[in-house]
């Protein structure tokens, strides 16, 4: 029996001395965890440890009176990117040579605008300059605000518009006319765009466009936008003076077919191997052939090949620049980049 209680007794000595072990192991660790995260905040805020100590009161007033401003992220505020617009507009004033005094304001103003198009109310007609991408535009429309096609026409579309021809008033007027009669209000037509090589601007005072004019009277309900695409002035005078003064692309058309037959690339400018001067003299001589074969010429061509006739070479200036530049023709036609070749003499 007395060695039963010895036996327990000594068993309960061991446990105790275990658990005074444990606990005071556990008291150490607990102390050095707690002076470590102390230590912590300390280093991290540079602050003592009193300053971390805080009531809730004490805690909003420090980050009312010392909060630091969020690191900048890389994303722009209003102040810079209205900075950013202001030297964007500078430049295209000063590049396009924008002498109004308010220029630079009225192009910060169109890059802060905001989109304000409404299908249900607005009909905006795309005024397509020569030679600046306005076929694809006028396809990529077909396929949006035309809806669905029934027929030639696109519901959308207003017709009489071409991708790449002038507006025609009485083929629209006819299809208005044909919705009227058949019960559809005047609300209610489903026009909402046109396109053409037609201006539609100015579209109010007395010089007043006909297309304005005849839009107003058709759609009274509708407010109208304008709108165009312009392309870089080089690219627009080169293309403008291949197509529409020489008349080279289809002779570079039949050139590259040519190519094409012998499992040639296509080329299209003298660095690939296009020799335009060539090409020119075969124009020349397609000229004179017609000429002299009885076949209808206009006025300009039967010219044309009298001063053939006479020696002049009169595809001089589409051999080349430095034979554009010293030709007559470029005084003609291509000293104003704001007259013509940016579209006043579209209709």
């Amino acid at each position: 029996m007395t060695v039963v209680v010895g036996h327990n007794g000594t068993k309960e000595s061991t446990m105790s001395r275990y658990s005074k072990i444990l606990l005071s192991a556990a008291m150490l660790i607990y102390i050095g965890s707690l002076l470590t995260l102390l230590k912590m905040m300390r280093i991290i805020d540079n602050q003592e440890v009193g300053d971390h100590i805080m009531s809730p009161e004490k805690i909003k007033d420090k980050m009312t009176n010392t909060a630091k401003p969020p690191k900048d992220l890389g994303q722009p505020t209003s102040t810079t990117k209205t900075k950013q617009y202001t030297e964007l507009a500078t430049a295209i004033a000063a590049k396009w040579n924008l002498t109004t005094p308010n220029a630079i304001d009225l192009l910060v103003h169109q890059f802060e605008k905001t989109n304000d198009y409404d299908p249900e109310h607005d009909f905006f007609h795309f005024h397509h300059l020569y030679k600046s991408g306005g076929t694809s535009i006028s396809n990529f429309m077909d396929k949006t605000v035309g809806l669905r096609k029934v027929g030639k026409y696109w519901e959308g579309i207003l017709p009489g518009s071409y991708e790449s021809g002038d507006f025609d008033h009485d083929e629209a007027l006819k299809d208005i006319n044909k919705r009227l009669a058949e019960g559809t209000k005047r609300e209610d037509l489903p026009y909402r765009a046109s396109y053409a090589h037609t201006g539609l601007r100015p579209v109010y005072g007395p010089r007043r466009t006909k297309t304005a004019k005849f839009f107003q009277e058709q759609m009274p309900n509708k407010r109208l936008r304008a709108i165009t695409m312009l392309r870089e002035p080089t690219d627009f005078r080169a293309s403008n003076h291949a197509m529409i003064m020489c008349g080279l692309n289809a002779e570079i058309q039949k050139f590259n077919q040519q190519r094409a037959r012998k499992g040639l690339e296509h080329v299209c400018s003298p660095k690939d191997g296009l020799n335009v001067s060539a090409l020119v003299d075969i124009k020349t001589q397609n000229l004179i052939d017609k000429c002299q074969s009885g076949a209808k010429v206009n006025a300009q061509q039967k010219q044309q090949c009298e001063d053939h006739a006479n020696g002049v070479d009169i595809f001089e200036h589409c051999r080349s620049p430095s034979h554009l530049l010293a030709h007559y023709q470029y005084d003609k036609h291509y000293r104003s980049m704001f007259k013509g070749l940016m579209g006043r003499y579209h209709r």
